[in-house]
C-alpha cells in the first residue's frame, strides 16, 4: 500500500517553519502538497546553510511538495486561489498563529523564541540548575506546532470519512507550547490548593556527568535503578543512607541527594565514556554518551534504525536527511522528492485547474538570491 495519505491535496499557504513543516509532514505520508509561495518565494529559503543558493533548512520543510509562486496582491490571481480550494470541496482547513485568534496578544508577530518566552519554558528551562532564564537552541515550538497541526488534520481526515464534513481547526504556537508542558514541567501546578506535597519533576532525575573523554547522561528513577547505579560505581555510603533508599526518599530530600550525587561523580572524572557506560549498562541504568550533530549517521543503532538517507538534491547537491520517525507495516513511505524551486510546478498545476489563461497574470519566479 502506499502511503497513508496518498489521494489527499493539501494547498500549503504559509512560510518560514511551522506551517511548512506541517505540510512536508503530510507530503511524507503520501499526500500532494502544493506551496504556494510569493513571486520572490518563502523567506526560508534564505536561512541557514546554503549551497547554490539553495537552503538545507527549506529543502526538510519543503521536501515533496510542488511549489506555485504567484503575486497574491493582484486580484488577477484570486481564481487560482479558488481553484486550489475547488480541489477537495470537503475542506479541512487549518489556521496557524502565534498566540491565538483572540485576547490582548492577538495578531502579534511571533516567533519561536517569543513563544518560549511567553509560555514559561524559558523560565522553566533556568530551574533545574537554579539559573536564570534559559532558551531552548533550536525551534522546538515551531516543530511541536507542526506535528500537533499534522496530527489535527489526520483527526480531521478521519473524521470526514464518517461524517462527510469539512474542518476548521485553530492551532497556536502558545497553546501548543503550554500543552506540551504540562505533563511533567507544569506537574507542579497542575493540583490546586495549600496542602499540596510538592516533589521535583521526573526530568530532575536526569543527570550529566563530565568524564575523561566526553559527557555522558543517565537517569536513576526506580529503586532498582539507584541500588543499580550505587553498585556500579561502589556508591556503599549513598546507597546505605536511609535518605535516599527509597524513590519517595529520594523526592523527599532532593537538594541533599543531589548535592551528594554531585559529590560522589567527582570521582568518575578519570573514568573513560566507555568505562562509565559498560559499568552502568551492566546494572541495568539507563545511560548514554552526549553525541554531537555530525556524528549520528554513523552510530550503530541509527544505521540499524535506517534513520538517515543521502539524496543528489537537483541545485544543493548532495544531502542527507532523517526520514520520517515513524515506520508502517503495511503503508509505504517513498522518499519524498527534493523540495522545489520558486514556482517550479507553476504552468503544470495551472493546467491541472484548467486556468492555463492565469500565467499571463503572474509574472517569471525569481531564483532566490
Amino acid at each position: 500500500m502506499a502511503g497513508p495519505l496518498t489521494g489527499v491535496t493539501v494547498v500549503d499557504l504559509s512560510a518560514v517553519v511551522s506551517g511548512p513543516l506541517t505540510g512536508a509532514v503530510l507530503a511524507d505520508l503520501g499526500a500532494d502538497v502544493i506551496k504556494v509561495e510569493k513571486l520572490e518565494g518563502d523567506i526560508q529559503r534564505n536561512v541557514g546553510s546554503r549551497r547554490n543558493g539553495f537552503s538545507g533548512s527549506f529543502h526538510v520543510l519543503n521536501r515533496g511538495k510542488r511549489s506555485i509562486a504567484l503575486d497574491l496582491k493582484d486580484p488577477a490571481v484570486m481564481p487560482v486561489l479558488q481553484g486550489l480550494q475547488r480541489l477537495n470541496p470537503r475542506l479541512i482547513y487549518l489556521s496557524i498563529s502565534g498566540f491565538g485568534p483572540d485576547g490582548p496578544e492577538a495578531g502579534k508577530r511571533a516567533y519561536d523564541p517569543i513563544i518560549q518566552a511567553y509560555s514559561a519554558m524559558v523560565s522553566v528551562q533556568g530551574l533545574k540548575r537554579g539559573e536564570g532564564p534559559e532558551q531552548v537552541n533550536q525551534l522546538i515550538m515551531d516543530k511541536l506546532t507542526a506535528h500537533t497541526g499534522a496530527q489535527a488534520i489526520a483527526a480531521a481526515l478521519y473524521a470526514r470519512e464518517r461524517t462527510g464534513l469539512g474542518e476548521h481547526i485553530q492551532l497556536s504556537m502558545l497553546d501548543t507550547a503550554v500543552a506540551f508542558m504540562w505533563p511533567d514541567a507544569g506537574a507542579d501546578v497542575t493540583l490546586q490548593g495549600d496542602d499540596i506535597e510538592h516533589r521535583p519533576p521526573i526530568s530532575a532525575a536526569g543527570q550529566l556527568v563530565s568524564l575523561a573523554d566526553g559527557w555522558a547522561a543517565f537517569m536513576t528513577l526506580s529503586d532498582a535503578e539507584f541500588t543499580g547505579l550505587c553498585r556500579a560505581l561502589n556508591l556503599d555510603e549513598l546507597q546505605a543512607d536511609p535518605m535516599f533508599q527509597t524513590l519517595t526518599s529520594r523526592q523527599r530530600n532532593r537538594q541533599a541527594y543531589s548535592d551528594r550525587l554531585s559529590e560522589v561523580l567527582l570521582k568518575t572524572k578519570s573514568m573513560t565514556v566507555d568505562t562509565f557506560l559498560a559499568k552502568l549498562d551492566a546494572e541495568q541504568v539507563p545511560a548514554a554518551s552526549v553525541k554531537r550533530l555530525e556524528d549520528l549517521h554513523n552510530d550503530p543503532q541509527l544505521i540499524a534504525n535506517e534513520v538517515f538517507r543521502e539524496r543528489d538534491h537537483p541545485v544543493a547537491g548532495k544531502m542527507r536527511e532523517a526520514r520520517p520517525a515513524a515506520r508502517f507495516l503495511n503503508a509505504t513511505l517513498e522518499p519524498a522528492s527534493a523540495a522545489p524551486s520558486i514556482g517550479e510546478h507553476t504552468e503544470a498545476i495551472l493546467r491541472e485547474l484548467g486556468l492555463p489563461g492565469a500565467l499571463d497574470a503572474t509574472a517569471a519566479p525569481k531564483a532566490a538570491d
